[in-house]
This record gives C-alpha cells, structure tokens and sequence, in this order.
C-alpha cells in the first residue's frame, strides 16, 4: 500500500556505519573500490584567469565560466567523480571533474592526483549567481563576497523502500531500477566495518528524481520496476524472484520483508 511520506534518513545502530549508495552512471555501492574516472585522451588544458586582485579566479569549460566557491566538507569518494574533463594550467596532475549528485553540472571539482596534502576545490557556474540550485552534501560554501547569498539545496525527492530484515548471513542488499523500462540505476546498503547486516532492523533503498533527470517528466506518475539482490557474507549472490512493478510518485513509499538464509535462500516480500 502506497502512501506519502517526507524524506527518511536511515541511521544504523550499534555504532555500525550504514552506507547508502545511488547513482545515475557512476560506480556503485563502495565508493573506495570505485575507479576515479581516467583523464581522457582527447583532454586539453584549461587556463586559470586572474582578471585583478579584486576579483576571483575563474575558468571557461564547456562554454560556461566557473568561480571557486567552496571547499570540500569530509571526504570524496571516488564514485562521487563522473567525468574527467581536462586539466588545469598545463597541470596534468591537476584534474577538472563533473558529479554524480550534480546533473546539471552546475559545480566542478579541481583536485590534485598526485597531492594528499592539497584538499579538493569546487568551482561553481557564475551563471547560477542568487540562484538556488542542487548542491552535494560535501560542498561547503567558503562565503566568497562575489558569491552574495548565492542559494543551494541538497533536498530531493525520493522513492523509498523500507526492507525489514528477517534474514541471516546478509552482507549487502542491493536493487536495480527500471523507468519505463529504461535502466536507471543501482542503489543498496551494507556496513561500512563490513559486518553482517543486523537482523530486526529495517534498511531503506532509496530511487532519488536525481537519477532520471532528462529522461522522464520527473513531475508525473513514473512506472517503476525494481529487481532485488542479496549478497551473503562469503560472497555468494542470490537474485530474488520478487520483483516490485507498479506506478509510483516521488515521496511514495513501500514496506518489504526478507526471510531466509544463504543455505536455504531468500524470500522478499
């Protein structure tokens, strides 16, 4: 049974780290296994301009100028970066990267490859200047004058499914999406200390609207499918019979159960 509810935030217990993982495009699920994309071969330099003291750096990608406007708050995994567009200032090592969580590539990262001492700067598209607009949790703003109050958002949509696990030997549950019968994505959980999922306690899947923007009217009635793994603590893979087929609107939520063990297998439902 469908019904609307606000955006849930899955919190694990026991001091066990729960790792949520979406994307639209990018590697999934563990995002210190991810390959940080390559620099293309195609790649050119891009110029840093430093127009006077009183102004900010700024460079020109793709037709679009961006000023730094933050730093990076905590870490960045590598399934965070989607795509390597160039270099800086004749700088090989010094590397211009897109985002997952940011569609309309409204911020860039430059981040040093071969430096762990230099932290990763986002640049931000001048265009968007007092506009709010979808910003990843990781940037933080710096309060740059030429910024003003520049607005920025990380709340969206979602649709959620709640999973009670019933299950033993459970080390990741996984799903792969469908949009009108359009691969959409992968999302899935596990521990981040890669312990066996806690029996008892309820872990959510999450389908973002991050990850069908310019596919679909993301306003409307979407018809979803979603097929569900379990990955068991010795690696097996178990691919569920369920499978969940229905019309759903962002803010929809559903309720499963998972049964079973990795000797028996498991039943979602």
């Amino acid at each position: 049974m469908k019904q609307p509810i606000k955006k849930l935030k899955i919190i694990a217990v026991a001091g066990a780290l729960l790792l949520a993982s979406l994307f639209s495009g990018c590697d999934i699920i563990d995002g210190l296994k991810s390959k940080r994309p390559e620099l293309p071969a195609y790649a050119e330099s891009v110029s840093r301009y430093i127009p006077d003291s009183s102004s900010l750096a700024h460079i020109n990608v793709n037709g679009r100028t961006y000023v730094p406007f933050a730093s990076v708050k905590g870490n960045m995994f590598n399934s965070e970066f989607r795509e390597c567009l160039g270099y800086l200032d004749d700088n090989r090592s010094e590397r211009i990267y897109t985002l997952c969580d940011d569609p309309f590539d409204n911020y860039l990262v430059v981040m040093n490859i071969d430096s762990f001492m230099d932290s990763p700067s986002v640049w931000r598209d001048f265009a968007t200047y007092n506009k709010d607009i979808l910003t990843p949790d990781f940037v933080d703003p710096l309060g740059n004058e030429e910024w003003g109050h520049s607005g920025c958002y990380s709340e969206m949509k979602e649709f959620d499914i709640d999973i009670l696990l019933e299950a033993d030997d459970v080390y990741e549950l996984s799903m792969d999406y469908k949009v009108y019968g359009e691969d959409c994505g992968t999302a899935g959980v596990r521990n981040a200390n890669k312990t066996e999922l806690k029996r008892g306690e309820v872990y959510g899947i999450e389908v973002s609207e991050i990850s069908i923007y310019g596919k679909f009217d993301k306003d409307g009635p979407l018809d979803v499918e979603c097929h569900f793994h379990v990955e068991t603590m010795n690696g097996e893979m178990h691919d569920l019979e369920y499978v969940y087929k229905d019309t759903v609107e962002f803010g929809d939520k559903i309720s499963l159960t998972l049964t079973g063990n990795a000797k028996d297998g498991y039943v979602l439902k």
